[in-house]
């Protein structure tokens, strides 16, 4: 073991390394440098460094980021074996590492561990020097001196001192870290300050402005600098400015700690505006006093609506003490008024009373009626709404008619908060009612037996013309009219409303419509105008009233012979909110008045009622005839289907069977009623208890053929047959031949698995033949390094000249074959699944450029870039577009090598996506072979010449479609190709 010797060139590099360090505002421009220096005085091999991450599951990984190499020695920074490797391989090495040991040895099997051998003899290592990096006690990475000559080591002092530069490193880093967490803190902080909604502000022991944001410049329309050292008082409007001093005194010798209060604060043009504002004082780091700081809110907004609100207030008020109904606040208990209107006097109520003593309220309720009152407080709990008519008896004894409407006030848990209502004297209303006459009740009486007879007519003889008829005639005689109609509304195709009668007066005024009235009245009178007064009627479903018909605009004039009509209403039919008939009277003697509603409402009812039974019937008679024709349909259809229609109880038995089943299983019909699959067949599947017979499934199930024998496959489709209430009273089973189809999955299935088991072993084949290539080529690159440092100890030119050819044919098959692997690792790798889409922010326009003078510094001057003059961020994955890109490059490059015209890179950017074309004027691909290009091994026939695996526009195209874009061609032989990548715009 010997020791390196060149100490004071490395201590003079660690110091120079220090000044590159401390003198570069970027760790990333400044590592490189060192690296530089300090490979050159150790005279190794290699000097890189390694940098930690967290990895899958947070498990410690660790990646090549910088690397120096000695002149003739290979770079290892492209090795994928030294990328993303977990600290778990190399244990050994972890451990000292973390503990900030330095580890400065000659590469031996024992010390670290077979696998770490094995990965540093594969790079020709013979010693190293390992120094860890620690950025605040953590492992941050690791810099590493590799020497692939000789077994020399570091003294103890030299890797002492380059340990002490790590360290520096590491703080050095930190440090950055911090800066760059300190600049982001302060820029947060001015970006708060600035944004908020309030002003903030600080006054010196003078009380004079000293600082305020922008906010100020937008509430007052005036700039900071007008403000700032002139007395804080002076902003507000000058009655305030005594108190504010008065206020401020006293936050200055400690007899408040924070004022606040409400002024309104000069703005521009002589004006104001309300603020809040808050002061507090302020102390330094030895609590001796350093002036105020505060803040101030514009409440202009709130002023004028609280003003607005007070002034409303007011007007409520006015209109509640104005208004005939009283009106009333409780609390949820009923137990205490919160508020009366004065007008409950007009009541006879004396409003003290009313508002002090409890139960008061309905103390006064007449005895008779408070079981009515009792009912819809049950109903206010219940559902939050009061509505009853009632007497009450008033302070004088009177009985008073009230209508009581309530509603309660929730919160958001449903709760009753409060409940607010108003009384509505209905003493007249109500004492009018109760005059109704004997007579009216009696008129009454006979419109609802009539309508009595028309539904029982109905519901026994399925007639209800001549009960109609009667019906019509009655209404007629209580409204006082001449001549109307009854009908039922139906709507045509376009959803027009028309008019169908049911009864009708004969009101012909000529012999052809005395006819026709003859002919249709019967069957119904079809009215399709709506240009009508009854068609005003269809097309609102309102109620219509015109007692002046002649200048009625809604009026369109009638028939040439038409008996005049002076009034009209019109009454919409409807149960519920469903419009179903409309009621038409004409010619009253006084006017028609909605009033009129009131006797017919019995009617209007029962004759919706009416129109819902007749629909109902005829949907009814509409639904027994399908029936009977689908039924008529179904046996003809199982009768003369090949497939086998069945029936079954609950129970799973035979009810019906098709006549087919004796051509697929030679059983007749016969033979199965009443029995079920298992006995007849000896299948249980579907009486399985897992199987779901609550919802349609389907199953296969082999039978056996009664004369053959022959097993017979059949999928049989069963669906539950239910009534109108859901409930199962039957199965359907639909069974089909199917024994041919299962035959072939059954053939397909083996062929699956035949061929799982084949891509099976090509990836074993593929990823064990990688790994066992890899190894020894990585031995016979070290081996050649070697030797090209031997040479340069000849003296025969000629030998040495024709032994550099021989090495370079052998690294450049090494690098061929090493493509080929590394392509069908990525490959293999992408059949699994295992790429990882990683995504960054990226200069587009940079990236490419990059790519050319990284990956093809000899051809960059002839690779002309046609890129847009603004460089775009685009979010990409820059592993995978890097490796795409320089693909077609290469190939670019490689097949357009005796063309004039050099390759061009175009990017274009559009909305939502971009764009990577990449063009060259070279050989172009054969018409009948661009169809292939994208497949695995697949070579042009017209460049068998020009080296290449084959593999690579495939991988292309994989890694295309895995970033989410598409990728096209045109190509034309002898003239080139363009290659167009199709990419979403992530920004």
């Amino acid at each position: 073991m010997h020791m390196i010797t060149n100490s004071e060139a490395i201590l003079k590099a660690i110091g120079e390394s220090y000044f590159i360090l401390q003198s570069t505002e970027k760790i990333k421009v400044a590592i490189p440098q060192i690296l530089s220096l300090l490979g050159n005085a150790t005279q190794v091999d290699r000097v890189y460094v390694f940098q930690n991450y967290l990895g899958e599951g947070d498990e410690l990984h660790f990646s090549q980021t910088f690397e120096w190499v000695a002149k003739g020695v290979t770079p290892q920074i492209d090795f994928e074996e030294l990328q993303n490797i977990p600290w778990s391989v190399f244990p050994l090495v972890a451990e000292k590492l973390s503990k900030n040991m330095v580890i400065n040895e000659v590469l031996n099997e024992e010390s670290n561990g077979k696998d770490f051998y094995d990965t540093m003899a594969a790079q020709g290592i013979l010693s190293f020097l390992f120094i860890p990096i620690m950025v605040d006690q953590n492992f941050w990475g690791f810099i590493g001196f590799d020497n692939c000559t000789s077994k020399e080591i570091y003294s103890q002092e030299q890797a002492a001192a380059l340990h002490a530069f790590a360290s520096t490193l590491g703080y050095t880093i930190l440090a950055k870290k911090q800066k760059k967490r300190l600049i982001k803190i302060k820029e947060n902080y001015s970006f708060l300050v600035n944004n908020v909604n309030e002003v903030i502000f600080r006054l010196d022991q003078d009380c004079k402005w000293s600082f305020v944001n922008k906010r100020w410049e937008k509430i007052t329309k005036k700039s900071p600098r007008e403000t700032l050292w002139t007395f804080f008082k002076d902003a507000f409007h000058t009655k305030y400015r005594e108190e504010i001093s008065a206020l401020m005194e006293k936050l200055s010798v400690g007899t408040i700690k924070q004022l606040t209060f409400e002024a309104e604060l000069l703005i521009t043009n002589k004006r104001s505006k309300w603020v809040k504002v808050q002061v507090s004082k302020q102390h330094d780091l030895k609590n001796t006093a350093a002036g105020y700081a505060g803040s101030i809110v514009d409440i202009n907004k709130e002023k004028e609506t609280q003003a607005k609100l007070e002034e409303s207030i007011d007007r409520t008020n006015a209109v509640i003490n104005s208004v005939k109904d009283t009106l009333y606040t409780f609390s949820r208990d009923l137990k205490e008024v919160y508020f009366v209107s004065d007008n409950i006097s007009l009541l006879g109520i004396d409003r003290e009373r009313y508002i002090n003593e409890e139960g008061y309220w309905y103390e006064i309720i007449h005895p008779e009626d408070q079981y009515i009152v009792d009912h819809e407080l049950e109903r206010l709990h219940e559902v939050g709404v009061f509505d009853a008519v009632y007497r009450i008896k008033n302070e004088n004894g009177k009985e008073v008619w009230l209508q009581d409407k309530a509603w309660a006030a929730k919160d958001q848990k449903d709760n009753i908060l409060k409940v607010h209502g108003r009384y509505t004297d209905v003493t007249e209303l109500k004492q009018k009612e109760l005059k109704l006459n004997e007579e009216s009740l009696k008129r009454l009486n006979d419109l609802l037996q009539a309508v009595n007879d028309t539904q029982l007519s109905f519901n026994i003889d399925k007639d209800f013309q001549k009960p109609l008829d009667v019906l019509l005639t009655k209404i007629l005689e209580i409204t006082g009219s001449q001549f109307g109609f009854i009908g039922e509304v139906f709507y045509d195709d376009l959803k027009a409303p028309y008019l169908k009668t049911h009864a009708i007066t004969n009101i012909a005024w000529s012999k052809e419509s005395e006819q026709f009235f003859q002919e249709n009245y019967k069957t119904g009178l079809i009215f399709r105008n709506l240009d009508t007064l009854f068609g005003r009627s269809l097309s609102t479903g309102e109620l219509v009233i015109a007692n002046d018909v002649k200048s009625d605009p809604r009026a369109t004039g009638t028939p040439m012979g038409h008996p005049p009509i002076k009034k009209y209403m019109g009454v919409p039919v409807y149960k519920g909110t469903e419009f179903l008939g409309l009621m038409g009277f004409a010619n009253k003697e006084t006017d028609y008045v909605e009033s009129d509603l009131e006797i017919l409402q019995p009617l209007i009812s029962g004759y919706a009622n009416l129109i819902k039974s007749i629909r109902s019937y005829e949907q009814k008679q509409l639904v027994e005839q399908q029936k009977a024709q689908a039924d008529q349909m179904y046996r003809l259809l199982s009768d003369n289907t090949s497939d086998i229609i069945a029936l079954h109880s609950l129970d799973l038995r035979f009810e019906y069977i098709s006549p087919s089943i004796y051509k697929v299983l030679g059983y007749k019909p016969e033979d199965c009623l009443g029995r079920t699959p298992s006995e007849l067949f000896g299948v249980t599947k579907i009486e399985n208890e897992s199987i779901d017979l609550l919802n349609e499934f389907s199953t296969v199930m082999t039978h056996r053929h009664k004369l053959t024998n022959k097993p017979i496959a059949l999928e049989t489709l069963i669906t539950p047959l239910r009534n109108s209430n859901g409930e199962i009273y039957s199965y359907m089973a639909a069974s089909r031949d199917v024994t041919e189809r299962e035959a072939v999955l059954e053939e397909l299935k083996d062929s699956l698995t035949r061929e799982q088991e084949l891509n099976q072993l090509k990836s074993r084949f593929i990823s064990m033949t990688s790994h066992e290539f890899r190894t020894p080529l990585a031995t016979i690159m070290s081996s050649t390094e070697i030797l090209e440092i031997l040479l340069a100890d000849i003296d025969d030119q000629t030998l040495k000249k024709k032994t550099v050819t021989h090495l370079e044919r052998i690294n450049n098959q090494i690098q061929r074959l090493t493509g080929v692997i590394a392509d069908l690792l990525i490959l293999e790798k992408n059949a699994q699944d295992k790429i990882i889409i990683s995504k960054e922010q990226v200069s587009i326009n940079q990236f490419l450029r990059n790519i050319v003078d990284k990956n093809f510094p000899e051809y960059s001057k002839n690779i002309r870039l046609i890129l847009p003059k603004e460089d775009h961020i685009i979010n990409l994955d820059p592993s995978l577009l890097s490796h795409v890109i320089s693909n077609l490059i290469d190939n670019a490059v490689k097949y357009s090598k005796k063309s004039s015209q050099n390759p061009e890179i175009i990017l274009e950017l559009a909305d939502g996506f971009y764009k990577i074309k990449v063009k060259d004027y070279g050989l172009g691909i054969p018409y009948e072979d661009q169809k292939y290009i994208f497949g695995s091994f697949f070579r042009a026939k017209n460049v068998s010449t020009i080296k290449g695996t084959g593999l690579g526009l495939n991988i292309v195209k994989e890694f295309i479609e895995k970033l989410g874009g598409e990728i096209h061609f045109i190509s034309i032989e002898n003239q080139g190709t363009e290659f167009t990548i199709t990419l979403p715009y992530e920004h």
